[in-house]
């Protein structure tokens, strides 16, 4: 059984007394997954909410013509699924483990039973899902109304850690809805700029102010 410790690592879980954690900690169980592996297929019924404790995660929707749009990178305390969980319909995106992934899980059943019980986790779980939906609604403004450049400054303004962000051409590519050639050519102007630095699998950013700047250029 989960310790109520291991469940504060997630935000969601912040508002929560230590006898309502230890409630819910009861009911989850611990599930690991390969590099490459999927978790959550798009289109499917799960019926679970998954909590990232360790790894990447990445999200992704598939238009029919096979292409992928990226719709997040999930980091150690975030959550998904959520939408399937209350609406009862098929998987919005397909998850995959981009690392070694350790997923903490939820059964959608008994998460609608604790939130009768623990008014508090709704809430909770409101304003979780109220900053997935503003994360959606400013990557649907930068892809509608922002140039490559500009939505690769903000990704990695976004994804730098330690002034590193960890991903490849491909996968910058693929966050920011262009096709890798195009955001190499975008990547190589940043770096012509002294902006970045490339390196095998990942970027340096070493102007974040100038980075600032790029996405403030059609503001």
């Amino acid at each position: 059984m989960l310790a109520s410790a291991h469940l504060r690592i997630f935000r969601l879980f912040d508002a929560l007394n230590d006898a309502t954690l230890g409630v819910v900690a009861a009911r989850m169980h611990r599930i690991h997954y390969r590099p490459g592996e999927q978790i959550v297929h798009e289109g499917e019924q799960t019926g679970e909410i998954f909590f990232v404790e360790h790894g990447r995660v990445r999200l992704a929707c598939t238009a029919i013509d096979g292409r992928e749009q990226v719709l997040a990178m999930l980091r150690p305390g975030a959550s998904f699924n959520l939408i399937s969980a209350f609406d009862g319909q098929p998987n919005p995106a397909t998850a995959r483990a981009m690392s070694v992934v350790q997923c903490i899980v939820l059964p959608a059943d008994t998460l609608r039973t604790l939130i009768r019980q623990h008014p508090e986790l709704g809430l909770a779980l409101l304003h979780d899902m109220a900053g997935q939906v503003r994360g959606l609604v400013v990557l649907v403004e930068d892809l509608a109304f922002r140039s490559v450049r500009e939505r690769l400054a903000r990704q990695l303004l976004q994804d730098a850690d330690g002034g590193c962000a960890e991903a490849t051409q491909q996968e910058l590519a693929e966050r920011t809805g262009t096709v890798r050639e195009i955001a190499g050519r975008a990547l190589r102007q940043l770096a012509q700029e002294g902006l970045v630095r490339l390196e095998r699998g990942r970027v340096v950013v070493l102007d974040p102010a100038g980075l600032r700047a790029v996405i403030a250029e059609h503001a």
